[in-house]
């Protein structure tokens, strides 16, 4: 699992890439110490182990944090397609707490930083030549 922290205004999202071994107890206990209420936790436990292409965003606004997790996904385009997905929710988590407008070149603006810090990681994964090569 590939784990980016990221700031971006004053919020920090934590994104968890799954390109190996997952860790749903890990992850749950990670959503709970964020916040989460037991459905939510019970509720992303089985999204988990639903397949492949899933991902699912947690934000706490009051604390001003949000967990991302993206699964493991079938070939590049699909992690190119849950990646941004899920950076939506998360930009949207962050407009709707700030009060920006979702229909703004401010909240394009977001979505973009969101990604740029994310970017590198996705192009890895999206290039499913580069996933097939051991890292190193």
């Amino acid at each position: 699992m590939i784990h980016r922290a990221i700031r971006v205004r004053d919020w920090t999202v934590d994104f968890l890439f799954v390109d190996g071994r997952n860790d749903p107890e890990g992850i749950i206990a990670w959503l709970y110490s964020f916040g989460a209420t037991r459905s939510i936790a019970d509720d992303t436990r089985e999204l988990m182990e639903s397949g492949m292409n899933r991902g699912f965003t947690f934000s706490n606004t009051e604390r001003r944090i949000a967990l991302s997790w993206i699964g493991p996904q079938a070939n590049g385009t699909e992690w190119v397609n849950t990646t941004v997905h899920e950076i939506v929710h998360v930009a949207q988590a962050i407009a709707s707490a700030d009060g920006t407008e979702p229909l703004s070149e401010e909240f394009a603006y977001l979505v973009g930083d969101i990604t740029q810090a994310v970017a590198d990681i996705l192009c890895h994964l999206a290039c499913d030549r580069c996933r097939e090569k051991p890292e190193g």
